[in-house]
């Protein structure tokens, strides 16, 4: 049975809608309401759009069909409407990722964000001022994530959606030279503020990490991206492949003797969900845990400073030595 109901029309009308740089098309979203069942023609759906741009932010371009789209800023239209506590962790996500991503990716959550601030102004003044209360810190020296083009940002997101390829202008790290690159992209991975893309160079299989912040420009193609077999991108960085693996180390069992007033940085966030945590002595703890061997495991471990000693590996001890020979030659007490 078709349905003609036309405050539903209209509702399914406006969730297909994007938002501005995004459009779509006039007969995509007439063959979205013909396949949900609704009664249309794309007169119909024209005279609607018209009708419903005269009280809504709704942007037409003079393209050939018509393209449409929600404007930039416009408040986001969600039913039910926000609830208060929903609206506090918006807010709370807002100040954490400000730590994470770059505006470019934020600002794509911007009407949520705004609308959250909205429903918290419209409380009673106890809830209202609950944000003043709350902040997130993020783990570490406190840095800004790097700046990344927002025309760059779209048509990641779009080859990432389409499975297109894109054609990137790239500089590569210590190049002077911006080079070009028709990239596969597998997926996106955000690592201490860093936006990378997984990614395959034209008809390659073996992948890549791109530094998203370092793409110049970035067109989609028409092209289907290349698919690889098998690949998962949960697997990909379970590998390692994002903790600077050692060359020729793999997963190493680390062993780990820790004075017990820094033992909560591994017993409150394990390293592994097998990990193990004995009595050594009164003072001491040992941590026993599989883990790959990675530069970002030694630096860890030098962050515990004289707190804490490994036992073994014996070439993981040997590396640490080799690395606090060397900062007490830098520091010239070698």
């Amino acid at each position: 049975m078709k349905k003609s109901d036309t405050l539903l029309r209209h509702w399914r009308m406006l969730r297909e809608i994007p938002r501005y740089p995004r459009r779509i098309g006039t007969p995509e979203i007439l063959e979205r309401l013909l396949a949900a069942g609704f009664d249309a023609t794309l007169r119909t759906v024209q005279r609607d759009l018209i009708k419903l741009s005269a009280s809504l932010p709704l942007l037409g371009d003079d393209s050939k069909p018509q393209g449409w789209s929600w404007q930039a800023d416009a408040p986001q239209l969600d039913l039910p409407a926000l609830e208060p506590h929903t609206a506090l962790v918006f807010h709370l996500a807002e100040q954490y990722l400000q730590a994470l991503l770059p505006a470019s990716t934020l600002s794509y959550l911007a009407p949520w964000f705004r609308t959250a601030s909205g429903v918290l102004d419209c409380q009673g003044k106890a809830l209202a001022n609950w944000r003043n209360k709350v902040r997130v810190l993020a783990p570490g020296q406190p840095q800004l994530p790097p700046e990344i083009k927002p025309a760059v940002q779209q048509v990641i997101t779009q080859g990432l959606l389409l499975e297109k390829r894109v054609d990137l202008r790239y500089r590569p790290r210590d190049a002077m030279e911006v080079r070009q690159y028709e990239a596969s992209l597998q997926g996106l991975v955000v690592r201490d503020h860093v936006s990378y893309l997984v990614c395959t160079l034209r008809d390659y299989s073996d992948v890549k990490q791109l530094v998203v912040s370092r793409i110049q420009s970035a067109e989609l193609l028409e092209k289907p991206a290349r698919a690889l077999p098998g690949f998962d991108l949960d697997d990909y960085i379970a590998r390692g492949e994002f903790g600077m693996p050692l060359h020729g180390q793999g997963v190493i069992e680390l062993v780990l003797d820790v004075q017990r007033q820094a033992a909560n940085a591994f017993i409150e966030r394990p390293l592994a969900v097998d990990q193990r945590v004995e009595d050594v002595d009164e003072k001491t703890v040992r941590l026993t845990v599989r883990v790959p061997d990675t530069l970002e495991l030694r630096r860890w471990l030098l962050g515990f400073g004289p707190l804490a000693v490994v036992r073994s590996p014996a070439g993981l001890r040997d590396g640490l030595k080799a690395m606090i020979g060397q900062m007490l030659g830098n520091y010239g007490l070698g």
